[in-house]
């Protein structure tokens, strides 16, 4: 394995699983941004090391593809590795594993580097020119890089929801993960019973923060393919499109 690499084990317990005994997407997600934060800190551009220069990563967009998902007591081996390093983003890829050495899904994922006080991002390339040494283009991903998702203009508004203690994360922000939930909550349970999520792609726009009410407008793109916006008033925080996979 290339040594820029990382690999990472994890163990998918039964209380993480959802009501049909799979790991869900939101944990999956959790598990992405857990490998993310080791292979960093491993190689030195961590929380701890970038806080000193009170910046933080940010996570801007997500892609995930699966073919299979993990159940209950099933082993699961995440691999990342930085793809690109550009003027103010990197992008980071995924791929997972199972107990059989068998690739089940990719992720790409892009990433701006914050400056905590001002709220602007870094240029990278000046912050910390020693990161392109870490890319690895040269190793494939077969999930496209996020592309823009429109707004759900014409959806009408499937939830409604305050942000609350457990949404906010170590940045004092809505968590990413959170966002995730809060997108999939939009949908009943018939659909997940009939139903796998084949790509699930989110664009991270604005901030949310503790207190606030936020709204979340569904709209269908085809028989299989939803976008999902959550809003702060007419202010859009995030947006997601869904591809489902019929299975019953």
């Amino acid at each position: 394995m290339h040594t820029n690499v990382g690999s990472y084990p994890f163990h998918i317990a039964s209380y993480m699983c959802d009501f049909q005994g799979r790991a869900p997407l939101p944990l999956l997600g959790s598990l992405i941004l857990h490998a993310a934060s080791r292979h960093a800190h491993e190689r030195g551009f961590g929380y701890d090391h970038i806080s000193r220069d009170k910046i933080a990563w940010v996570l801007s967009r997500l892609a995930i593809e699966w073919t299979d998902y993990p159940g209950r007591d099933e082993a699961l081996t995440i691999e990342t590795w930085v793809g690109e390093v550009a003027r103010f983003y990197t992008q980071r890829c995924f791929r997972f594993v199972n107990a059989e050495g068998r690739a089940i899904g990719h992720a790409r994922s892009v990433w701006a580097a914050l400056d905590m006080c001002s709220r602007r991002p870094v240029n990278i390339s000046e912050w910390r020119p020693d990161l392109a040494a870490y890319a690895c283009g040269e190793i494939e991903c077969p999930v496209a890089r996020p592309a823009r998702i429109p707004a759900a203009e014409a959806g009408d508004v499937s939830r409604e929801y305050t942000v609350g203690y457990s949404d906010i994360d170590i940045n004092g922000h809505l968590n990413s993960v959170k966002y995730i939930e809060h997108t999939l909550d939009v949908f009943d349970l018939a659909v997940f019973r009939e139903n796998v999520i084949r790509r699930f792609e989110i664009t991270y726009l604005a901030e949310g923060h503790f207190g606030e009410a936020l709204a979340l407008r569904r709209q269908p793109v085809s028989e299989n393919e939803y976008i999902v916006e959550t809003l702060r008033g007419e202010e859009s925080l995030c947006r997601s499109r869904i591809s489902w996979e019929r299975v019953r």
